[in-house]
C-alpha cells in the first residue's frame, strides 16, 4: 500500500488554487499548447510532509500510533500560500508550485518530527531538504522543448509580477496519514488516520 503523511488544504484555498491555474492557462504559450503541462486536480491538493511509498501492515500500525504521538506534541498553526515558483529551474521546468508563508517554523518542526518517526520505523531518510510547497502542475513527458522554453519564460514573468491572486490563510489543526492508489485517471487518495493537534489548553481542535 502506497502511503504518505500530509496536511489538508481547505476548500476555499483549493478554489483559489484552481483560479490561479485558470489564470496561468491563459498565458499565450499554454493557450496555444495546453498539453505542455499536466495540471493537478485541485480536489487532490494537499501539503505533503513525508512521502512513504509502499508501507506494509506492521509499519502502518506503527505509523498510526506514532503520528498520534507526533500530533500531540504540536499546537495548531497558520499557513498561507505565497509566491509562484518551480523545480528545477525556469529554464528546465519540471514542477510548477505555490510556496507558503505564515508560521513556517511550526510547519518545519512538525515535518521534522514526522521525518524522525519515519526513520525510526525503518524508512530511508529523504535525500532532499524539505521544501514546503503545493504542486500546481508538472511538465508533460513528451512536451516539445522549444514550446516548453517559451511557456517557462512566460510563467517566470508571471511569478515575478506576483499576479492578481489573493490568498486566504488557514489554521492547521490536523495531521493525516493517507493511502495513494494509482489509476489511469490519476491518483486517488484515501484518508487512513486523522490526528488532531492540541491547543494550548490541552484540548484537540
Amino acid at each position: 500500500m502506497r502511503t504518505f503523511v500530509a496536511l489538508e488544504i481547505p476548500h476555499d484555498v483549493r478554489q483559489q488554487m484552481r483560479a490561479q491555474q485558470d489564470h496561468l492557462k491563459e498565458l499565450p504559450a499554454l493557450r496555444e499548447l495546453p498539453s505542455l503541462l499536466r495540471w493537478t486536480n485541485t480536489q487532490n491538493l494537499h501539503l505533503t510532509l513525508r512521502f512513504l511509498g509502499e508501507t506494509d501492515k506492521a509499519r502502518r500500525h506503527q505509523l498510526q500510533n506514532g503520528l498520534a504521538a507526533v500530533a500531540a506534541r504540536h499546537a495548531p498553526f497558520s499557513l498561507k500560500p505565497s509566491r509562484l515558483d518551480c523545480f528545477r529551474s525556469w529554464s528546465n521546468l519540471r514542477v510548477l508550485w505555490v510556496g507558503l508563508e505564515g508560521e513556517l517554523g511550526a510547519l518545519l518542526e512538525l515535518q521534522a518530527d514526522v521525518e524522525s518517526l519515519a526513520r525510526q520505523i525503518g524508512f530511508s531518510p529523504e535525500r532532499n531538504r524539505y521544501s514546503p510547497h503545493i504542486t500546481l502542475a508538472r511538465t508533460a513527458r513528451n512536451a516539445p522543448r522549444p514550446a516548453l522554453r517559451t511557456a517557462s519564460e512566460q510563467l517566470r514573468r508571471a511569478a515575478e509580477d506576483g499576479g492578481s491572486q489573493t490568498w486566504n490563510d488557514w489554521k492547521v489543526s490536523e495531521l493525516h496519514f493517507i493511502r495513494s492508489v494509482l489509476g489511469p485517471g490519476g491518483a486517488q487518495y484515501f484518508n487512513l488516520v486523522t490526528c488532531a493537534l492540541p491547543d494550548d489548553t490541552g484540548n484537540s481542535y
